[in-house]
């Protein structure tokens, strides 16, 4: 004997179902396209730290990413690569080393990405990046507050 499921039964299945899908669905797409939006390779710019090198992330969608740095006459490295872990919270993107306690707290803004670099909870420099291969012409002349800190919270995660 076949067991037959009622239409209201089988509505309210699919209903939940379709509750459960939506919900994933909006939960994941925020956090993938932002992903997507910062996942790449990235150019960068410390000019109150390192005034003659450029680096360059490849960052990738799982929170991860990779910095090798060259000095910018010669295009000799001059790091080993570095790692580290990246967060994104509307345009706040955040990237901590792994190696040292560099913080680069910044705003992403399509292809340009800009902010504070920090150090052990110190403000070290001001970075600037843009997406690709290609170093931004130059960073914000914005003056460097050296006697800035950055929240202790940071250098826990």
């Amino acid at each position: 004997m076949r067991h037959r499921s009622s239409p209201i039964r089988l509505r309210k299945t699919g209903l939940v179902l379709a509750a459960a899908l939506l919900a994933f669905a909006i939960g994941m797409v925020p956090a993938a396209a932002g992903n997507r939006e910062v996942a790449g390779s990235w150019t960068v710019l410390i000019p109150d730290a390192f005034p003659n090198f450029i680096f360059t992330w490849r960052v990738a969608a799982d929170g991860s990413y990779d910095e090798d740095g060259r000095d910018s006459a010669t295009g000799r490295p001059i790091q080993q690569t570095f790692h580290g872990r990246w967060t994104l919270e509307g345009e706040r993107l955040i990237l901590r080393q792994t190696e040292y306690n560099y913080v680069f707290d910044g705003t992403l803004s399509g292809t340009s990405y800009g902010g504070s670099l920090y150090y052990e909870g110190r403000l070290v420099s001001r970075f600037c990046a843009a997406r690709g291969e290609t170093a931004p012409k130059r960073c914000s002349n914005a003056p460097l507050i050296s006697d800035a800190t950055a929240p202790l919270a940071w250098l826990e995660q």
